[in-house]
């Protein structure tokens, strides 16, 4: 069975990023995009990962990239669901770790809580109604929920889904969607994707009454019930690429997981002449690519503020 986040369909749900190009030799999608400069293209994973077969043929994909004109590629892997560092490394990619992801491993143990966590689902028990529900039924809800969130965070660029993604989410296979009620109202929903025993969160959002019953302790909690078929899962890492332990979502996260496991950033340039073209002015910078990335003057603005 395709894994969901490589098919077509939710490939051109993330249209707010970029154009779906197939990568067969890797078993997913890519998407296209245009260069900040220039007329040129390059491509990135879809969100919040791509998919890398552990045996896909990484060299024959890139190729097949720089084929096409493509002047770089960047994906986010997760440790799990991915070749070998060193096949990807000998295949000319670029790879190092990225975020840390917050991860239920039933492996290693029953689900257990730590007292803060265990106040706050008693708290959330006592206010809302929990349940698993289908997000095609709820979808209105749903959208209305993450635009709240959006507009509370200023989220924008990447996050900034359009509705369609919404619409692909609800008739994604795998796709696990849990919810509290207040009086009948949606109040805070956890959105997984599911895949041969892996479950990914995708996306969460409450609304202000949703922060103040705690009711994303009551849908985690039932989420890591229900998910029992899951043997793993991955509650996603921290906002940003930090992974400050003093931040709220950070130990939100952590709660309710019982080990630490990496993402990977998996990059190549694929033109390197236009690459080195597109990034004067970006030199010294970890971002990749360099040229979507802050020049040094702003970089050196930034420090003196």
């Amino acid at each position: 069975m395709t894994p969901p986040y490589a098919g077509e369909a939710y490939a051109r749900s993330l249209a707010h990023i970029g154009v779906p190009l197939a990568v067969p030799e890797w078993g997913g999608h890519v998407l296209v995009r245009r260069t900040p400069c220039g007329s040129r293209e390059d491509a990135m994973g879809p969100y919040p990962l791509a998919v890398l077969e552990g045996d896909a043929d990484v060299g024959a994909g890139l190729a097949r990239l720089k084929a096409a004109g493509l002047v770089s590629v960047v994906l986010v892997l997760d440790d799990r669901q991915r070749p070998a560092l060193s096949a990807m490394e000998s295949a000319g990619a670029a790879v190092r770790r990225f975020k840390s992801h917050f991860v239920h491993d039933r492996s290693l143990g029953p689900v257990t809580y730590g007292k803060h966590h265990r106040y706050e689902l008693r708290r959330a028990l006592a206010r809302t109604v929990v349940s698993e529900i289908s997000l095609a039924d709820h979808l209105p809800d749903w959208e209305a929920l993450y635009g709240e969130l959006t507009t509370r965070h200023g989220l924008g660029g990447l996050h900034d889904f359009p509705q369609a993604h919404h619409e692909t989410l609800a008739g994604l296979p795998g796709l696990r969607t849990f919810g509290a009620f207040v009086e009948g109202r949606l109040v805070s929903a956890h959105l997984f994707v599911t895949h041969d025993g892996h479950a990914m969160s995708h996306l969460a959002a409450s609304a202000p009454e949703g922060y103040q019953t705690g009711a994303a302790y009551a849908v985690n909690d039932l989420a890591l019930t229900e998910l029992a078929d899951c043997a793993v899962v991955n509650f996603g890492g921290g906002a940003g690429t930090g992974d400050d332990p003093a931040d709220g979502l950070v130990r939100f996260k952590k709660g309710f997981s019982n080990c630490l496991e990496p993402s990977y950033l998996f990059s190549a340039i694929l033109d390197p002449e236009a690459y080195a073209a597109l990034s004067a002015g970006r030199a010294g910078t970890a971002f990749f690519p360099a040229y979507r990335g802050p020049r040094q003057q702003e970089r050196a603005d930034e420090h003196q503020g």
